[in-house]
Protein backbone atom coordinates (compact mmCIF):
# COMPACT_ATOMS: atom_id res chain seq x y z
CA UNK A 1 0.00 0.00 0.00
CA UNK A 2 2.86 2.37 0.70
CA UNK A 3 4.15 1.73 -2.83
CA UNK A 4 0.86 3.03 -4.28
CA UNK A 5 0.92 6.06 -1.98
CA UNK A 6 4.49 6.86 -2.98
CA UNK A 7 3.63 6.39 -6.65
CA UNK A 8 0.62 8.71 -6.28
CA UNK A 9 2.71 11.38 -4.56
CA UNK A 10 5.43 11.15 -7.22
CA UNK A 11 2.83 11.43 -10.00
CA UNK A 12 1.23 14.42 -8.29
CA UNK A 13 4.62 16.13 -7.98
CA UNK A 14 5.38 15.57 -11.67
CA UNK A 15 1.98 16.90 -12.69
CA UNK A 16 2.61 20.03 -10.67
CA UNK A 17 5.90 20.48 -12.54
CA UNK A 18 3.95 20.38 -15.79
CA UNK A 19 1.63 23.13 -14.58
CA UNK A 20 -1.46 20.94 -14.29
CA UNK A 21 -2.81 23.09 -11.46
CA UNK A 22 -3.27 26.07 -13.79
CA UNK A 23 -5.56 24.09 -16.08
CA UNK A 24 -7.99 23.13 -13.32
CA UNK A 25 -9.21 26.70 -13.10
CA UNK A 26 -9.83 26.75 -16.85
CA UNK A 27 -11.65 23.39 -16.80
CA UNK A 28 -14.03 24.54 -14.07
CA UNK A 29 -14.94 27.75 -15.92
CA UNK A 30 -17.26 26.26 -18.58
CA UNK A 31 -19.94 28.87 -19.09
CA UNK A 32 -22.85 26.58 -19.98
CA UNK A 33 -22.13 22.96 -18.96
CA UNK A 34 -25.56 21.68 -20.06
CA UNK A 35 -25.15 23.10 -23.57
CA UNK A 36 -21.62 21.71 -23.78
CA UNK A 37 -22.82 18.25 -22.69
CA UNK A 38 -25.64 18.21 -25.23
CA UNK A 39 -23.26 19.32 -27.98
CA UNK A 40 -20.78 16.58 -27.02
CA UNK A 41 -23.48 13.88 -27.07
CA UNK A 42 -24.76 15.10 -30.45
CA UNK A 43 -21.23 15.08 -31.88
CA UNK A 44 -20.74 11.51 -30.63
CA UNK A 45 -24.03 10.45 -32.23
CA UNK A 46 -23.05 12.15 -35.50
CA UNK A 47 -19.68 10.36 -35.47
CA UNK A 48 -21.42 7.03 -34.82
CA UNK A 49 -23.80 7.60 -37.73
CA UNK A 50 -20.95 8.56 -40.06
CA UNK A 51 -18.99 5.47 -39.03
CA UNK A 52 -22.03 3.25 -39.59
CA UNK A 53 -22.70 4.71 -43.05
CA UNK A 54 -19.10 4.44 -44.30
CA UNK A 55 -18.06 1.16 -42.67
CA UNK A 56 -19.65 -1.15 -45.24
CA UNK A 57 -18.10 0.56 -48.31
CA UNK A 58 -14.73 0.60 -46.51
CA UNK A 59 -14.90 -3.14 -45.82
CA UNK A 60 -15.83 -3.81 -49.46
CA UNK A 61 -12.98 -1.62 -50.71
CA UNK A 62 -10.46 -3.41 -48.49
CA UNK A 63 -11.81 -6.80 -49.56
CA UNK A 64 -11.65 -5.86 -53.27
CA UNK A 65 -8.13 -4.46 -52.88
CA UNK A 66 -7.10 -7.67 -51.14
CA UNK A 67 -8.52 -9.80 -53.94
CA UNK A 68 -6.80 -7.77 -56.66
CA UNK A 69 -3.37 -7.62 -54.99
CA UNK A 70 -3.41 -11.06 -53.36
CA UNK A 71 -2.48 -9.55 -49.99
CA UNK A 72 -4.46 -10.95 -47.03
CA UNK A 73 -7.08 -8.52 -45.72
CA UNK A 74 -5.60 -8.67 -42.23
CA UNK A 75 -2.34 -7.11 -43.38
CA UNK A 76 -4.12 -4.39 -45.35
CA UNK A 77 -6.22 -3.65 -42.28
CA UNK A 78 -3.22 -3.45 -39.98
CA UNK A 79 -0.80 -1.62 -42.28
CA UNK A 80 -2.65 0.61 -44.77
CA UNK A 81 -5.78 1.52 -42.83
CA UNK A 82 -4.05 2.69 -39.63
CA UNK A 83 -1.93 5.06 -41.70
CA UNK A 84 -5.08 6.60 -43.16
CA UNK A 85 -7.34 6.59 -40.10
CA UNK A 86 -4.78 7.69 -37.52
CA UNK A 87 -3.16 10.45 -39.54
CA UNK A 88 -4.91 13.12 -37.44
CA UNK A 89 -3.28 11.85 -34.26
CA UNK A 90 0.10 11.66 -35.96
CA UNK A 91 -0.10 15.24 -37.27
CA UNK A 92 -1.30 16.50 -33.89
CA UNK A 93 1.54 14.67 -32.10
CA UNK A 94 4.11 16.17 -34.48
CA UNK A 95 2.73 19.68 -34.00
CA UNK A 96 2.70 19.33 -30.21
CA UNK A 97 6.17 17.81 -30.06
CA UNK A 98 7.66 20.66 -32.11
CA UNK A 99 7.01 23.02 -29.18
CA UNK A 100 9.52 20.98 -27.11
CA UNK A 101 8.21 21.66 -23.62
CA UNK A 102 7.42 19.19 -20.86
CA UNK A 103 3.78 20.09 -21.00
CA UNK A 104 3.38 19.50 -24.73
CA UNK A 105 5.35 16.26 -24.51
CA UNK A 106 2.99 15.07 -21.79
CA UNK A 107 -0.03 16.08 -23.88
CA UNK A 108 1.39 14.22 -26.88
CA UNK A 109 1.86 11.01 -24.90
CA UNK A 110 -1.59 11.37 -23.35
CA UNK A 111 -3.18 11.76 -26.78
CA UNK A 112 -1.31 8.79 -28.21
CA UNK A 113 -2.20 6.56 -25.26
CA UNK A 114 -5.82 7.67 -25.56
CA UNK A 115 -5.83 6.75 -29.25
CA UNK A 116 -4.31 3.35 -28.53
CA UNK A 117 -6.86 2.70 -25.82
CA UNK A 118 -9.76 3.66 -28.07
CA UNK A 119 -8.51 1.77 -31.10
CA UNK A 120 -7.53 -1.45 -29.37
CA UNK A 121 -9.43 -1.95 -26.15
CA UNK A 122 -12.80 -0.42 -27.10
CA UNK A 123 -12.86 -1.72 -30.68
CA UNK A 124 -11.71 -5.16 -29.58
CA UNK A 125 -14.44 -5.29 -26.93
CA UNK A 126 -17.12 -4.32 -29.44
CA UNK A 127 -15.78 -6.85 -31.93
CA UNK A 128 -15.76 -9.67 -29.37
CA UNK A 129 -19.27 -8.76 -28.23
CA UNK A 130 -20.53 -8.87 -31.83
CA UNK A 131 -18.93 -12.26 -32.42
CA UNK A 132 -20.53 -13.61 -29.24
CA UNK A 133 -24.00 -12.08 -29.70
CA UNK A 134 -24.34 -13.03 -33.38
CA UNK A 135 -22.68 -16.43 -33.00
CA UNK A 136 -20.15 -15.70 -35.74
CA UNK A 137 -17.37 -18.09 -36.73
CA UNK A 138 -14.23 -17.42 -34.75
CA UNK A 139 -11.07 -17.25 -36.91
CA UNK A 140 -9.14 -14.52 -35.13
CA UNK A 141 -7.35 -16.14 -32.19
CA UNK A 142 -3.85 -15.18 -33.37
CA UNK A 143 -4.81 -11.58 -34.11
CA UNK A 144 -6.60 -11.09 -30.80
CA UNK A 145 -3.74 -12.70 -28.84
CA UNK A 146 -1.20 -10.38 -30.47
CA UNK A 147 -3.42 -7.33 -29.86
CA UNK A 148 -3.81 -8.25 -26.18
CA UNK A 149 -0.05 -8.78 -25.82
CA UNK A 150 0.71 -5.35 -27.33
CA UNK A 151 -1.95 -3.68 -25.15
CA UNK A 152 -0.59 -5.31 -22.00
CA UNK A 153 3.03 -4.39 -22.75
CA UNK A 154 2.30 -0.77 -23.65
CA UNK A 155 -0.35 -0.41 -20.95
CA UNK A 156 2.12 -1.61 -18.34
CA UNK A 157 4.76 0.84 -19.56
CA UNK A 158 2.27 3.71 -19.61
CA UNK A 159 0.60 2.94 -16.31
CA UNK A 160 3.64 3.05 -14.09
CA UNK A 161 5.39 6.13 -15.45
CA UNK A 162 4.57 9.79 -15.79
CA UNK A 163 7.69 10.54 -17.79
CA UNK A 164 8.86 8.44 -20.70
CA UNK A 165 12.56 7.84 -21.34
CA UNK A 166 13.75 7.37 -24.90
CA UNK A 167 14.05 3.58 -24.58
CA UNK A 168 10.26 3.24 -24.25
CA UNK A 169 9.83 4.59 -27.78
CA UNK A 170 12.07 1.83 -29.13
CA UNK A 171 9.82 -0.75 -27.49
CA UNK A 172 6.72 0.89 -28.92
CA UNK A 173 8.17 1.06 -32.43
CA UNK A 174 9.46 -2.51 -32.25
CA UNK A 175 6.08 -3.91 -31.19
CA UNK A 176 4.47 -3.02 -34.52
CA UNK A 177 6.65 -5.15 -36.83
CA UNK A 178 6.96 -7.82 -34.13
CA UNK A 179 3.17 -8.08 -33.92
CA UNK A 180 2.84 -8.39 -37.72
CA UNK A 181 5.50 -11.13 -37.82
CA UNK A 182 3.91 -12.92 -34.86
CA UNK A 183 0.49 -12.91 -36.55
CA UNK A 184 2.04 -14.20 -39.77
CA UNK A 185 3.85 -16.99 -37.92
CA UNK A 186 0.80 -17.99 -35.89
CA UNK A 187 -1.55 -17.93 -38.90
CA UNK A 188 0.55 -19.22 -41.78
CA UNK A 189 3.38 -21.23 -40.20
CA UNK A 190 1.64 -22.76 -37.18
CA UNK A 191 -1.82 -22.81 -38.79
CA UNK A 192 -3.38 -21.43 -35.62
CA UNK A 193 -6.65 -19.54 -35.97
Amino acid sequence: MTYLTDFHEESKRKHELLGAEDDEADENSIENPKKTTIKAVLMLLLGTIIAAVFSDPLVEAVDNFSDVTGIPTFFISFIALPLATNSREAVSAIIFSNQKTRRTASLTFSELYGAVTMNNVLCLSVFLALVYVRGLTWDFSAEVLVTVIVCVVMGTLGSFQTGFPLWTSFIAFALYPISLVLVYVLDYVCGWS
